[in-house]
């Protein structure tokens, strides 16, 4: 990406409704005199459509006055530049007062009927195993597509990540690159955005057990939502603690949206729409946890923060105010010198030391090893 285009792309970004990029986002938004609050920080994150700003005041001096890009990049745990892109990607998403359906989400990125290119990456680059690639494959979370730039017609192959409401339907996912092309991604070397018009208050999530005894769960065995950033970080995870795993739904946010974790609560709760809607009444679905908590009806379920092992990760785990559920962090451990570290970090990390023992093992038990430890009859007679 040029310069002249980072400049296109930062004009619009400024010029952008901060909150209408709020909406795409997938942010609880209520009315305060002037101004809008954030339902899930009610009271210290602000938006100011006026000074098109938003500060989250119990976040310190450095979280006030900031504009609709710091606000992508909060929320979505993004660089600079990907906050541009999607602020560009969505902006076709308005804020209304009044309630109006947002414009459909709409998948139509043709699928490869062959996952081969993707399980390379996947295990090359990041380390997951094929059993790990097949688990969410058979979740149908996950395929190998096209992405087209329709600025420039350029195409490379991306995995989908998807995401699903309570009924099965697809409303949103993320798309990532697996061709390195630091040209046209100087950021990371390749591709990861949302898809266009993704609801910003889905992730993309799998089971592991049923809702049948998610619903029979107890303080001693609580229900667990764990919460990603990102779905190969999900994934990592997965592959490193699925001996342990059950009773629990595991949910990649695409970013940090606490609006996530609600929803998912109340739909990994409910067996279908018609309970969903009964269940949560005349609360949202993003701000149903809050009223869970308030109630004291929580003492369930679990939240795990696995999130990024970083300063913004932390900070997320922090700000989620629920003081009668059991909300605890499991990041992946820091390595010495580092500032940061992810699931996906950890799980090559482990890989690459099972891979360092491995020779170590081998001469232990080769026959020459052996030989040299434990003579033959023949030798003992000599």
């Amino acid at each position: 990406m040029g310069w002249s285009k980072d400049s296109e792309l930062k004009k619009l970004a400024k010029s952008k409704r901060i909150i209408d990029v709020a909406y795409a986002l997938g942010m609880d938004l209520v009315k305060s005199g002037r101004n809008y609050t954030w339902k899930s920080h009610q009271g210290s994150f602000i938006i100011s459509p006026e000074k098109n700003i938003f500060s989250w005041f119990s976040q310190g001096t450095d979280m006030r006055g900031k504009d609709s890009i710091a606000l992508v990049q909060l929320i979505k745990g993004c660089s600079f530049k990907e906050a541009l892109e999607f602020i560009a990607e969505s902006k076709a998403s308005v804020f209304k007062e009044t309630a109006q359906a947002q414009k459909e989400f709409e998948y139509n990125l043709p699928e490869h009927s062959n996952f081969y290119f993707a399980r390379q990456y996947l295990k090359e680059e990041r380390g997951l195993s094929d059993d790990t690639i097949d688990f969410f494959l058979r979740q149908n979370v996950m395929a190998l597509a096209t992405n087209k730039n329709y600025q420039d017609g350029f195409t490379e192959p991306v995995i989908v990540f998807k995401n699903f409401d309570i009924n099965g339907k697809m409303v949103g996912g993320a798309r990532q690159g697996i061709f390195y092309n630091k040209r046209r991604h100087p950021e990371k070397g390749r591709m990861k955005r949302t898809l266009f018009r993704s609801d910003g208050t889905s992730g993309t999530w799998v089971d592991i057990g049923t809702k049948q005894q998610f619903k029979c769960s107890t303080p001693e065995n609580p229900f667990k939502l764990i919460v990603f950033e990102a779905p190969i970080d999900m994934m990592s995870y997965y592959e490193l603690h699925k001996e342990q795993l059950d009773n629990c739904r595991l949910v990649a946010m695409h970013g940090m949206n606490e609006a996530i974790i609600s929803r998912n609560v109340l739909e990994a709760l409910c067996l279908n729409e018609q309970e969903m809607n009964r269940v949560k009444g005349t609360e949202s679905a993003t701000s149903f946890l809050k009223k869970l908590d308030e109630l004291q009806y929580s003492k369930n379920l679990e939240i795990v923060i696995a999130t990024d092992n970083d300063s913004a990760g932390h900070q997320f785990f922090d700000s989620i105010n629920l003081p009668h559920t059991k909300v605890v962090p499991h990041f992946a451990p820091l390595r010495e010198g580092s500032l940061k570290a992810d699931w996906n970090d950890q799980l090559k990390q482990v890989k690459a030391s099972q891979k360092s023992v491995e020779p170590e093992l081998a001469k232990a038990v080769s026959p020459e090893a052996n030989r040299s430890e434990f003579p033959s009859i023949a030798e003992l007679e000599m």
